[in-house]
């Protein structure tokens, strides 16, 4: 970083206009676990890293992204763009093309069909989006048309579409101030190379430091010396919108410091970014990566807001105790330690509610309800056979479960918005019905429901998951809705596998979603951060 500062003193000397600031994304993904490794993609980001922070660039170095990891490191650089004159991202490794539109491959990824490789892989869309952030100039170099290990295996979701070697062009109309670089034309592949470094990165090696050379020309150049150096077979191409001013990485007339690169055995040693260790802490939700972050970055811009999710987190394991209390004591405690709390209302609505209970008064004749069994946790619930099903609710929605037949009833549980099997019982003159959905009852708008057994459309999230995490080792709850205010009505074992989950939702103060769940003939709703598919992905906002 030192070298990087003298550096960018060097530049502003030999031209004033160049005292900006610059930030580079380099990412070297070799050790593939599901295909084939490559040699130099370690070699060719250590050297492109070496070479942009001698020419000023402030360097985020990752090897090896998982996909997680890699949009964690993306995430973070993005917020670097927003605020920099110049933002560069160089990736080498496995890249594929999928009908028409190009993405980089983590080195976890699977791509075992079309359909769920879309979600292992990066999206190039994503990444054009964060370089274009930069105030002069966003520049996206890919050492990434290897060729495709995927191609003969992966499992077509569209017969008419192919999987094609090499990257599909792109077209950059409109976005002035872009620039991105490929190792190969449209349809071709490049070469890992022979020696320490692609042919590709080589180019980029001799010519970044050449003074004078406008980014355009830059790449004219990259594009001569690859050709020539393949005899031909290789031909880097290029896209550009060009930027108001011209741009120079290297002023004519400034002199640049030899550096020294990594030699191949050289052990990596990526600079750790912050506002990643931050996300990873936030992603994790425990105190304890908080606390760390915290410690280690105690003036870093976002510890403030670290400290908010400590106070958040504590707020929310204070609530959990004061309801298993459930007395006068406990809200009036959690009121006075939470004040600005998030659940300062309900804390108040439940204490209200005890003292009223606490007066003495005339007991009220009960009034039969189909949710009088909500309050006992079950070890099976009602089959989900019902011959009716939920229509016409959004799909990021879900179709409220009232205590009784009207609005002014209050909700007592949701239904997913592709629910089947729903049981229907008697119905009201005012459109509203008793329903059955598992372990969820109560009364719905029959507007919602129709009789029959529909195709309906399937949730991103619908699959297969297994209980993760839970603390203390402890059941699972399963709720009528998708929310701690809800039941609790059924319970998973911390082990579970084999949990259908038909569709997730957000919910306001979760970090993770809610899903709607059947387990061994139980059914209700469980808090996503305890769920994780085959993959270990949890259903995330």
């Amino acid at each position: 970083m030192f070298r990087a500062l003298i550096v960018l003193i060097l530049l502003s000397i030999g031209s004033p206009s160049l005292a900006e600031r610059r930030v580079a994304l380099v990412v070297g993904n070799s050790d593939y676990q599901h295909a084939t490794q490559l040699a130099n993609p370690k070699n060719d980001a250590r050297a492109i890293a070496t070479k942009l922070e001698s020419l000023g660039f402030e360097v985020f170095l990752h090897e090896n992204l998982g996909g997680q990891s890699f949009r964690v490191a993306l995430g973070g650089f993005a917020e670097q763009a927003l605020r920099s004159d110049l933002a560069v991202v160089f990736y080498a490794g496995h890249g594929i093309e999928m009908g028409g539109r190009n993405y980089l491959i983590p080195v976890d990824a699977r791509m075992a069909s079309e359909a769920t490789a879309q979600f292992e892989a990066v999206s190039l869309d994503s990444i054009l989006t964060t370089v274009r952030n930069a105030g002069k100039l966003g520049l996206l170099m890919l050492d990434a048309c290897r060729d495709n290990p995927f191609a003969n295996t992966m499992e077509r979701t569209n017969s008419s579409r192919s999987v094609s070697r090499g990257l599909a062009p792109i077209s950059l109309d409109g976005e002035a101030g872009t620039l991105v670089s490929f190792a190969a034309q449209a349809g071709d592949t490049a070469d890992d190379g022979d020696g320490m470094h692609s042919p590709y990165t080589e180019a980029l090696l001799g010519l970044l430091a050449e003074p004078g050379l406008e980014v355009g020309a830059l790449f004219q150049k990259v594009t001569k010396v690859v050709k020539d150096k393949t005899d031909g077979r290789q031909k880097p191409m290029y896209r550009i919108q060009p930027p108001e001013d011209l741009v120079y990485l290297v002023p004519k007339g400034t002199v640049i410091p030899e550096v020294a690169l990594p030699s191949s055995e050289m052990a990596a040693a990526p600079q750790e970014n912050p506002l990643v260790v931050y996300l990873n802490a936030v992603q994790s939700g425990q105190r304890a990566q908080l606390e760390d972050f915290i410690a280690r970055y105690p003036n870093h811009a976002r510890t403030p807001d670290a400290n908010r999710l400590l106070v958040s987190i504590a707020d929310r394991e204070f609530w959990e105790t004061t309801k298993v209390q459930n007395t006068i004591s406990a809200y009036t405690t959690y009121l006075m330690a939470f004040s600005n709390g998030h659940f300062v209302a309900e804390a108040k609505a439940r204490k209200q509610a005890l003292e009223v209970a606490a007066v003495p008064k005339p007991k009220p004749a009960p009034t039969p309800s189909p949710t009088s069994q909500n309050n006992v946790i079950r070890t099976s619930c009602p089959a989900l056979n019902g011959g009716y099903f939920v229509q016409s609710i959004r799909t990021d929605d879900t179709l409220f479960v009232r205590s009784g037949a009207g609005t002014n009833f209050p909700v007592v549980g949701e239904l997913p918005f592709n629910a089947n099997g729903v049981q229907l019982e008697a119905c009201s003159s005012s459109g509203w019905c008793a329903v059955t959905y598992g372990c969820i009852s109560g009364y719905s708008f029959a507007k919602y429901l129709h009789s029959g057994t529909a195709g309906q459309p399937e949730s991103p999230y619908a699959g297969a998951y297994h209980v993760v995490d839970h603390p203390m080792n402890q059941k699972l709850n399963v709720r009528a809705g998708p929310g701690t205010k809800y039941d609790v009505v059924a319970e998973l074992p911390p082990q579970a596998t084999g949990v259908n989950v038909s569709d997730c939702q957000v919910k306001e103060g979760f970090s993770m979603r809610w899903c709607s769940v059947q387990w061994q003939g139980i059914s209700g709703w469980a808090y996503g951060r305890y769920l994780a598919d085959a993959w270990g992905r949890k259903p995330r906002p």
